[in-house]
């Protein structure tokens, strides 16, 4: 569960949309994990996980996001904060949606700093997959 099960979450949480799962290594480098398209409008979304508050997105990552954007793609970093309650933490799902151009940010700031276009809290069933879907396809 290297992306926290983020791929898996958005494709059953958003049925109607076409997903489809992409393999890097065979696509090249910074390009996101997950494509997907509903209602004409296609997306493209680097899934991230962590425990604590920084997220590990690469420069080249950030680089193709900024790219697209530019160009008129709509792409966007989901974070999944997901740990354990511990000693001096209290446990946490929480899912944090980035924009195209945040990436600079999130590798240089972490979740406390940089102010996410929408921020879920409790298990991915109780995301609001509504608000979810109306971000990612709104222009």
């Amino acid at each position: 569960m290297i992306d926290g099960g983020l791929s898996q979450h958005f494709q059953r949480n958003l049925p109607k949309w076409d997903w489809q799962r992409v393999e890097n290594s065979a696509v090249g480098r910074g390009v996101p994990d997950l494509n997907g398209c509903f209602d004409g409008v296609e997306v493209w979304i680097e899934n991230k996980t962590t425990e604590g508050w920084k997220v590990g997105l690469r420069p080249e990552q950030s680089a193709w996001a900024a790219r697209r954007a530019r160009a008129g793609g709509r792409v966007f970093t989901a974070v999944r904060r997901l740990c354990s309650a511990g000693p001096r933490r209290l446990a946490a799902d929480e899912l944090y949606l980035f924009g195209a151009l945040q990436g600079q940010e999130l590798i240089l700031g972490d979740l406390k700093t940089v102010t996410p276009l929408g921020m879920w809290t409790g298990r991915p069933a109780d995301w609001n997959w509504a608000v979810i879907q109306s971000i990612l396809i709104s222009k």
